[in-house]
């Protein structure tokens, strides 16, 4: 049977200036993405990925807001240029998080926001527009959703763990063996989650999350605080601790001997 680890009995604190100015900035960027979702205008970037006039008009508020109330942080978007980067705490954010799912009508997209001091994830928000959930987590302090304390579930097995894994096609020929290593030993899988895949381990619905090699920094930070909060561990797959210059593969856990077994399988250990 499943150990769930006693929430933090710890309410939000969103009285906090900084948490709270970052859970102002998700309802914001929530409110744009239904206003503007119907209204989409899609482009191609220069690496054929998509973007949308709705991730544009995102990040751009976001960044308006932080620049009116915190002036000297640095801010690192997605589709915008670095601002103040000698700053101390910089601003992460992905105005949306699986744009190709986003303009499909899919569900299975959120909006990240992070912030970083000295470089490492400190406060993280995931959020999905379509539903109004809100993740958001602090480092030492606790992850809650929509308000209320969650926590990460020990399984107590990768055999008895839903595994979520992310698009299949994100994975090379040096990542995909131990993803399918990981795929095989696992209770069952669920694919292609991204971000909400981590707000969903980190309040115990599944104990690993595993992603490919093909994320920048602003796909992850906001997700380590989150994880983190709610007691889980999120690494690079070589276990490293995930920082703003991280880029490429990682994977979540919701225990120290599942992150152990995991870590192994992933590396052919």
């Amino acid at each position: 049977m499943a150990c769930k680890p006693e929430a933090p009995s710890r309410a939000p604190p969103l009285q906090d200036e900084l948490s709270g100015f970052a859970f102002h900035l998700a309802q914001i960027a929530i409110d744009i993405a239904k206003t503007q979702g119907a209204r989409i205008e899609l482009e191609l970037k220069n690496d054929g990925s998509p973007v949308s006039n709705v991730d544009k008009a995102i990040e751009r508020a976001i960044r308006d807001k932080i620049e009116a109330q915190f002036p000297d942080d640095g801010i690192l978007g997605e589709e915008f240029e670095r601002t103040n980067p000698d700053a101390t705490r910089t601003w992460v954010i992905d105005p949306i998080d699986g744009t190709r799912q986003f303009v499909a009508g899919l569900p299975n997209y959120g909006i990240l926001i992070a912030l970083c001091d000295g470089g490492i994830p400190k406060l993280g928000i995931i959020c999905q527009p379509d539903t109004g959930d809100i993740f958001l987590g602090i480092t030492g302090a606790g992850a809650w959703k929509n308000g209320e304390p969650i926590s990460v579930t020990d399984p107590g097995g990768l055999d008895k763990t839903i595994c979520a894994i992310s698009d299949p096609d994100a994975f090379d020929d040096i990542t995909r063996p131990g993803m399918e290593r990981v795929r095989a030993q696992s209770l069952w899988n669920v694919f292609d989650g991204g971000c909400l895949s981590f707000g969903a381990l980190a309040e115990g619905r599944l104990g690993v999350s595993i992603c490919g090699p093909n994320l920048d920094n602003f796909d992850i930070c906001a997700l380590v605080p989150v994880v983190e909060g709610a007691g889980g561990l999120i690494t690079d797959w070589q276990g490293r601790p995930l920082t703003m210059a991280s880029r490429g593969a990682i994977v979540a856990c919701g225990s120290p001997d599942l992150h152990k077994t995991v870590l192994a399988l992933l590396n052919g250990d």
